[in-house]
């Protein structure tokens, strides 16, 4: 009896957020502009469904769709966040972050395993910057820095090209934000590996987290550049070399 009543409750439950997904999906679908001229997939790197929405409408669903549900628990917020994170449109994907911008009290919700777990089904790379990039601070990686510098460590040696390329992205914010030696530690480690990767969604990135450490650890890019020259891309050096010169990456 006592297993009858818990299926019956787990189901209520799952039926409950299937709802509230449908809900956001809904949305989507009514503030939907159509097709461009622009190629949108192409340029955000994705083959799932998109809906034409600016972001400012996006950032109004999300809070209009928290306003409404005002008592959502900590469990159904979760449980929400996965089907998103493996849902059918790059909207649903990228929606997480827009709805913890207005939930900031559910930020501890965002482990190392789930990120590492919810990166499996993003494709792309703004789906992934969507939940890497703008997330998480220093103060967030360094206040559970046994368990982050083990997953991302980890998500630079996964086959998964989206999880090495997050290895990088959600280190950007954090070396730019702080000098902590950890932070630029793993940083370097996890570029020693990936320097020689040709594919786009990891050689940016590589680009991206070498002009940022340029903040705190100039000396040790500039050494990086040199002992790297004939492994890293010719872009990513010439960037990077803009950076330290003249303080943006495309100077002309």
């Amino acid at each position: 009896m006592l297993r009858v009543k818990i299926v019956a409750v787990t189901t209520m439950q799952s039926n409950a957020i299937q709802k509230l997904h449908k809900e956001i999906v809904a949305e989507f679908k009514r503030c939907d502009a159509g097709k461009s001229r622009f190629n949108l997939s192409g340029y955000l790197g994705t083959q799932n469904k998109l809906y034409h929405l600016k972001s400012a409408q996006q950032n109004s669903i999300a809070k209009d769709f928290l306003n409404r549900h005002k008592d959502i628990s900590e469990e159904q917020f979760l449980e929400l966040l996965t089907a998103l994170y493996t849902g059918e449109s790059f909207n649903e994907r990228t929606f997480g972050t827009r709805l913890l911008e207005y939930k900031r009290a559910f930020k501890p919700l965002f482990t190392p395993s789930r990120v590492f777990g919810w990166l499996g089904g993003l494709a792309g790379w703004c789906e992934v910057d969507s939940l890497c990039q703008t997330t998480f601070m220093a103060r967030d990686l360094l206040g559970d820095w046994k368990n982050w510098e083990k997953t991302i460590e980890k998500m630079s040696r996964d086959k998964n090209i989206s999880r090495r390329r997050a290895s990088l992205v959600l280190l950007v914010k954090s070396v730019r934000g702080s000098g902590d030696d950890r932070l630029a530690s793993l940083a370097f480690d996890n570029l020693e590996r990936l320097k020689g990767e040709k594919d786009i969604l990891v050689s940016k990135a590589v680009s991206w987290l070498l002009r940022d450490l340029i903040k705190h650890h100039k000396a040790r890019v500039s050494a990086f550049l040199v002992d790297n020259k004939d492994v890293l891309p010719k872009f990513v050096i010439k960037e990077v070399s803009n950076k330290l010169t003249y303080g943006t990456k495309s100077h002309k």
